[in-house]
């Protein structure tokens, strides 16, 4: 494949990869297969969707396009030995300059909020039929995609406490949308009316303490026994680790559980449970244990 080939009658055509150079004004830097992970899954699964910006050349014999934008799907194709689609313009220096920073300029990554909301119209629109088959075809991960779809489940009051929904954290959108469905509520709700009225908005990360601070009642609190969280230094708390005279409790935010988590979480928990029954009773307590552990514990 040695000469441009027409795919249709615009400006559209198909090219053999290794015909194409890099312009030599290109802002990127190095580009390799580990950082280009995710497009070669993407174009060997879906094919190239998107056409590179180029340009012909007519002076090299070697070479008949010269890339301004996409060195990325550039290297992809070359990756996976397959033709290359470019979208051919007549650009001086200066107008491919001009590109190139308006194109940088426009990728920024989208707020989580942004996300969850396109995530939860995807499913809306049945484009997919579950969160798990999104996620899949996405590259996303299942617990992150739970997460993530939390932000199109968060009530008005909320997001209006924020000065910008895109200042809401991932995290903080599982923990707010969980708290919104408990006894916390009430509290919740007055303290984001509050929020809202002021002038300026305090900052994302003052918003979002205050509001998690609206507790339940004291005497609700002293029911509740001994308890203590473990947290993660980047995603918030994980677990909550209640003990109560009777009973144990574990709490794990609902986001951040998805089907094998659960299997997963099960098994360890009765493994450690059974262990420890052994220890104490024999072998006649561990049939005991696995009995009353056949329902999967529940996360709340």
């Amino acid at each position: 494949m040695n000469t441009l080939q027409t795919r249709d009658s615009g400006s559209l055509v198909t090219v053999d990869p290794y015909r194409c150079r890099i312009w030599a004004l290109n802002i990127r830097t190095r580009t390799t297969e580990a950082s280009c992970h995710a497009e070669i899954e993407s174009f060997a699964r879906n094919g190239q969707l998107v056409p590179l910006l180029g340009r012909a050349v007519t002076c090299a014999p070697e070479c008949d396009v010269e890339v301004i934008c996409g060195e990325r799907r550039l290297f992809v194709a070359r990756h996976l030995k397959i033709p290359l689609l470019v979208e051919l313009r007549e650009l001086t220096d200066r107008q491919a300059a001009v590109i190139v920073a308006a194109e940088n300029s426009l990728r920024k990554s989208p707020s989580p909020y942004e996300t969850g909301l396109w995530l939860a119209k995807l499913l809306e629109l049945q484009i997919y039929s579950s969160p798990d088959e999104m996620a899949h075809e996405l590259g996303i991960a299942s617990s992150k995609v739970t997460r993530l779809l939390r932000f199109a489940k968060l009530p008005a009051p909320i997001i209006s406490a924020f000065s910008s929904p895109h200042d809401i954290r991932e995290s903080w959108a599982a923990e707010l949308y969980e708290a919104w469905n408990d006894e916390r509520r009430r509290p919740i709700t007055d303290r984001a009316d509050a929020l809202a009225k002021r002038v300026p908005r305090p900052p994302a990360i003052s918003v979002y303490e205050t509001l998690m601070a609206a507790r339940v009642s004291a005497n609700r609190r002293a029911k509740r026994g001994i308890s203590r969280e473990i947290k993660c230094s980047t995603e918030g708390p994980l677990l909550h680790f209640e003990r109560r005279r009777d009973e144990v409790i574990l709490r794990i935010p609902s986001a951040l559980i998805d089907t094998n988590a659960e299997t997963t979480l099960t098994k360890a928990v009765v493994a450690v449970l059974t262990r420890a029954d052994t220890v104490r009773d024999g072998t006649q307590g561990i049939a005991a244990m696995k009995g009353k552990a056949s329902g999967a514990p529940k996360a709340v």
